[in-house]
Order: C-alpha cells, then sequence, then structure tokens
C-alpha cells in the first residue's frame, strides 16, 4: 500500500510538472478500474495542493460550450464527473460513442490529462506531449499471478509521445521499482527483436490448412512451416522456443523439430476428431467436426471440451452452461465490485438456472449471456463490455453447434440450438410472442395482450381482423396485428414418398410459401431455411439441407420442389418427420409426419428374367458391317442373343 501510494504522488509530481508547462499529458495504466481510480485521486490532490487553475477553460468559448454539451449527453458517469476538472479516462470497458468523445475531447485540448488501459496505444492514434506509465505489474490471466509488462508495449506506449507531426519534443516517464529501473533502461536502449507466437496456435493453423486442402501431409506441413515468421525467429533464437544449439547445428533448416512439432499437433487434432491422421502413411484427412470448427473459428481446446460435454438430449440449461465453459471466454475475469451487479441480474433476467453460481468465470459469461438476451440494463462499464463480447463469440459457438448436431444425426438437440441461436440473434426468448421480432410494429401493450391471450401466429393467421381486434380489446390494431402475423415466414409443405428398393425411398418435397413478402421485414433477396427428415423412434436424421426461398417464389406463390433420398428399415417405422424451420425466425417452424402405414416396398427377391431356348445368333444379325468389325466371334452366346432383337429394333 506504502509503495503504491508513493507512486501515485510521484505520478502526480510529475503530471504537474508538465500541465504547468501547458502540455497534455497521457497516463498509463494496467486495469480498467485503475483508470477511474487514478484520475480521481489525481484530481483531488489537484484540488488539495490548489492547482485547479492550470485546468480552466474559456467556458464561454463556444467549441468549449459545444464540448459541455457532448459531454453531457454521456452515458459514462465517471466521464462526466471528471471533464469539469480537466481530466477524462479511456479503456475498452467505455462504450464506443463515450470512447469516441474522449479522444475528441482531447483532440481538441479540452482535457489536460487522460488516464487509458494500453487499448489507447495501439488501436488509436492519440499523441500527447507527455506520457505517463504508472506501475509495470499486469496480472496474467493464463500464468494466474503478476508479470513484468513487455518491453514492446512499453515502446508502443512511448511512441505516442511526441509525434513528429505534432511535436518537436516529447517526455516519455515510466514509474516503477528500484530493482526493475536497470532492466527496463536495458531493454530501452538496446534492440528486443519480436518473437513469434505460433507456436500457440499451432493446432488451430494446421487443422485450417487441411481444411482448405493446402495440407494433405506431414511433409507438406513441415514446408508449409518453414513459409511463417516462427521459422525465421525458430533459426535465429532457438532457445525462445525449446530448440538446443547443438540440435540446430545437426540440423540447420530443423527439419526434424519442424516434423516433431507437427506429428504431436496431428496427434490431438485425431484424438479430438477433427481429422484423421495415419502416422504410418503421413496423410491428413479433414473430418465435419474440424471443417465447422475451421468455418466458426472454434479453438481446439474448445472443441474437445464440446466432446466431452455434448450429448443427444440436452436441456437448454446445460447447453448454456456448456458454452459457457468455452475456451474463448478464458480472458474473461470475475472482479469482486461485479458481483453485487452479477447477483442482481441472475435473480431479475436469467430465466435459465446458471449451474455452479455466479462466482466463477463460467457462471459470469453464463449470466451475462442470459441478461444480454433479456435486454437487461447493465450500469458497470467492464460488465457491459464482457457482455458485448460474450454475445459476440457465443452468436458463432451455438451456430457451430448446432451444425455439429445436424451433422451427427440428433435432431431433438438440433432443433434447441436452432432456436437458441435465433433467441441470441434477437435478443429475445422462445417463450416470448413471435411478433416481438417485428420491432417497431406493434406496442408492447399489444404484444404483452397476444401473450396473455395465447394467440399463436397460427391462430391469428385464421382469425378475422376484427375479432383479433376485440380480443385484445383493441378494435382499430387488429387489422395491423394480423398484418404482421402474415409477415412470419411460414411454408405449405406436401410430400409424395417412392420406394426404390426395399431399403430406399425417394421424397418429393414440395414447400410453397405461406407469408406476405415486405422488403423492410425479409431484405430483398430470400429467406433461408433448414430441412431435415427425422426418425423420432431412433431420434436420428436421415437427411438435411439448406433451402432458399427467393423473394420472387414468395411473391408468386410458385411451388418449389426438393428430390432426396432416404433410408428405410424393416420392421417399417410408423412414421418420419420432415421439419421445415426458419434459419432467422421464432415461432417459424413446420412438422410434417410422413406415415408409412400404407407403403408398398418392392418384392423382397425380384424374379430373373427368364432365358428362352434360343438359337445363337452370327453376328451378320447386327446387320451393320462396322459393328460385325468389332466382334472376333461368329456368334453370339444365349444371353447375348436373348434381348438382341429388341436391341436392333429399337436401335433402328
Amino acid at each position: 500500500m506504502e509503495q503504491l501510494d508513493l507512486i501515485d504522488k510521484v505520478c502526480f509530481e510529475k503530471m504537474i510538472d508538465q500541465v504547468k508547462q501547458g502540455y497534455q499529458v497521457l497516463i498509463f495504466v494496467h486495469a480498467r478500474n485503475a483508470t477511474v481510480r487514478t484520475a480521481m485521486k489525481l484530481r483531488d490532490l489537484v484540488k488539495n495542493e490548489g492547482l485547479t487553475h492550470y485546468f480552466r477553460r474559456d467556458e464561454h468559448a463556444t467549441n468549449v460550450l459545444d464540448a459541455q454539451r457532448q459531454v453531457d449527453r454521456s452515458r459514462n458517469k465517471q466521464v462526466r464527473e471528471l471533464y469539469t476538472d480537466g481530466f477524462s479516462v479511456h479503456h475498452a470497458g467505455i462504450l464506443r460513442p463515450d470512447r469516441n468523445l474522449v479522444e475528441k475531447l482531447f483532440s481538441d485540448g479540452m482535457v489536460q490529462v487522460l488516464v487509458c488501459t494500453a487499448t489507447l496505444a495501439w488501436g488509436v492514434n492519440l499523441p500527447a506531449h507527455t506520457v505517463i506509465i504508472k506501475g509495470t505489474e499486469i496480472y496474467d490471466s493464463k500464468r494466474g499471478a503478476y508479470v513484468d509488462i513487455g518491453i514492446l508495449d512499453v515502446m508502443q506506449i512511448f511512441g505516442r509521445a511526441g509525434r513528429p507531426q505534432y511535436e518537436k519534443s516529447g517526455h516519455g516517464i515510466i514509474l516503477t521499482t528500484h530493482e526493475k529501473l536497470t532492466n527496463y533502461l536495458r531493454l530501452l536502449t538496446s534492440q528486443t527483436p519480436i518473437e513469434s507466437q505460433f507456436q500457440d496456435c499451432l493446432v488451430d493453423n494446421l487443422n485450417a490448412e487441411i481444411v482448405l486442402g493446402t495440407v494433405s501431409n506431414v511433409d507438406e506441413a513441415v514446408r508449409w512451416l518453414s513459409y511463417s515468421y516462427f521459422f525465421v525467429r525458430l533459426r535465429k533464437n532457438p532457445m525462445q522456443y525449446g530448440v538446443k544449439y547443438d540440435e540446430l547445428r545437426l540440423d540447420p533448416m530443423l527439419v526434424s523439430h519442424r516434423r516433431e512439432l507437427i506429428i504431436i499437433a496431428g496427434r490431438k487434432l485425431d484424438k479430438a476428431r477433427m481429422i484423421r491422421f495415419e502416422e504410418k502413411t503421413g496423410y491428413f484427412f479433414s473430418t465435419d467436426l474440424g471443417r465447422i470448427a475451421s468455418h466458426y473459428y472454434i479453438k481446439y481446446d474448445t472443441i474437445e471440451v464440446f466432446n466431452d460435454i455434448l450429448k443427444d438430449f440436452m436441456s437448454d440449461d446445460n447447453i448454456l452452461s456448456m458454452v459457457a465453459k468455452a475456451q474463448e471466454f478464458n480472458q474473461i475475469r470475475v472482479r469482486e465490485e461485479e458481483m453485487e451487479e452479477l447477483d442482481a441480474l441472475y435473480n431479475d433476467t436469467c430465466p435459465m438456472v446458471v449451474q455452479g453460481g455466479v462466482e466463477n468465470v463460467n457462471g459470469k459469461v453464463n449470466v451475462l449471456l442470459q441478461a444480454y438476451v433479456s435486454q437487461g440494463s447493465v450500469d458497470s462499464f467492464s460488465l457491459i463490455s464482457d457482455m458485448s463480447y460474450v454475445a459476440q463469440n457465443a452468436a458463432r459457438i451455438l451456430r457451430a453447434l448446432f451444425e455439429i448436431t445436424l451433422r451427427k444425426g440428433w435432431p431433438v438437440l438440433a432443433g434447441r440450438l436452432l432456436v437458441l441461436c435465433k433467441v441470441l440473434d434477437h435478443r429475445q426468448w422462445h417463450f416470448d410472442h413471435p411478433l416481438r421480432q417485428l420491432r417497431g410494429m406493434l406496442s408492447s401493450e399489444v404484444l404483452e395482450k397476444l401473450e396473455v391471450k395465447k394467440l399463436t401466429v397460427e391462430k391469428l393467421r385464421e382469425l378475422p381482423a376484427d375479432e383479433i381486434g376485440r380480443m385484445i380489446n383493441h378494435v382499430r390494431i387488429g387489422g395491423k396485428v394480423r398484418e404482421c402475423a402474415m409477415f412470419i415466414p411460414m411454408v405449405d409443405v406436401d410430400v409424395v414418398v417412392q420406394p426404390i428398393t426395399r431399403t430406399v425411398l425417394r421424397v418429393r418435397l414440395t414447400l410453397t410459401a405461406n407469408f406476405q413478402w415486405n422488403d423492410r421485414v425479409h431484405g430483398t433477396q430470400a429467406e433461408p431455411f433448414w430441412i431435415w427428415v427425422e426418425d423420432p423412434d431412433n431420434n436420428t436424421i436421415y437427411h438435411h439441407e439448406y433451402f432458399m426461398m427467393a423473394k420472387k417464389h414468395v411473391k408468386t406463390q410458385e411451388p418449389q420442389q426438393l428430390v432426396f433420398t432416404i433410408p428405410i428399415f424393416e420392421p417399417l417405422p410408423s412414421q418420419y418427420y420432415i421439419r421445415v424451420a426458419s434459419d432467422r425466425w421464432l415461432g417459424s417452424e413446420v412438422t410434417h409426419p410422413v406415415s408409412f402405414k400404407h407403403l408398398i416396398l418392392p418384392e423382397r427377391h425380384p424374379p430373373h428374367t427368364k432365358l428362352l431356348d434360343l438359337q445363337p445368333l452370327p453376328i451378320t444379325a447386327l446387320q451393320n458391317k462396322r459393328y460385325q468389325d468389332l466382334y472376333k466371334f461368329t456368334h453370339f452366346n444365349p444371353m447375348n442373343t436373348t434381348p438382341l432383337p429388341f436391341t436392333i429394333v429399337s436401335g433402328s
């Protein structure tokens, strides 16, 4: 605590010295909550020392008045409070409009001191005359301990001080303990090479190359590694990557080491069923799981988690709990100051059970995901940022899970996952009324009445407008409600089944649009649907495909036909289900049963064609010299003789 107070005191002294000279100051800290804490402490010290006059602005200037009006509209309380004293804060947890506002205020000179995190140094071009790095310890979530800030970050931050196009000179100040000072001086005055981090994500990159087809065996993968920056640094600094100099001397191109890395990565992918790796031949073969992981950028570690947890029957609670365990959320932290708000969000906005509570990372991710869908109000800027990150990643993870289960042939779980994908896209639960997806078309009062009366989309389509109006006690709005119900994409399904053999059926599916097209609601192209055939007794999908219903086919009510084959087994099942579900809209799903009660299959062993007692015909029966020259014998055998007269007649 004493050390922190001392660093704050030194930081204040360096800051005020620069402000007195009329310079703006950027102060970099290493945690989001430290930005506000540091800014407020420095502001209080300025007031206590009676130095506020160095931070005054001309309150009557036009640009100052405009800036004040913009600050007053900010949603961030700390930005509004600190601005009056010439301070502000900036970090990734602040909403984008507020970050843009803070950057503009600092660029225009309305803010003298900006306390920020390293996000500003890497992502935004915002220079200042003086840059102060307050402390050099940052928390490394992978190691679970505090480590020193890297020299690359230090140089990037110092690069904000005294940019040539803005200043003739600049000041870079780093505040650290005495024992670390020598190390930073050495690093700053010497050339520090940039090392590769490629080895940490080699497994995922190898899978992507195998899926693309650019790598098909170990030799190609070893060659592929030689094109990377990782290989360049591996040869120049082998000790950094666990290679001894003796190994480099014996094998200058490190072929053996690269081969070992590729084989280890291949074994991991094979174990996770993302590829098939034949070590004897060295060949890689992509699988559906690997292709889906590559397409949706799902990490290998996450696929391993899903392989352990994923089952053919799972509740919504278990699905969300599984998604929360994805390795993509590993960097999210549970902060003590967020616990109260997380508990409130859990109690107010989470209809699903959060397994394990909110005290751990998985629980926090689960709560934020459900709060996002429920459109819960979040006050903490760190939670707002985490919620946005969780929602963006959960959307692609759920889509990947849906395609995985579809290819595994699990209809019940695939249906649940498709619904959850749409729940996240529309930010509304599946038990809410589907017309809530048509934002701005119906008032919340009308939607609540529809939910209370349990008027489904199907009922609303059947009822006349005046009756709908009477049921919701709003006669004039009945027509609008019915019109909105007709916007929800629905299709009429007609099925014709024809046996090809005793084990294969041909299905002719006719789809006719049964909704009204509106460019504002549906866009201008097409509406996507998922179609699959499932066996309810065995919980198996026998066929699935993605289908686009084009706008012109909806407008003209033109039927669309799909023809495909599915397997059939004996004894015959009672029925199959054909499910047609919208890829975008909740409440848009049709299930059509296909009964096999009166299905007549072909005979088990069809009779062979009887061999007629015929005299073998000579080749002259072909009556064509060119055809006769093709054969080296003089007469056809009995098998050829039987169909030959019919062949000659049909050919003529």
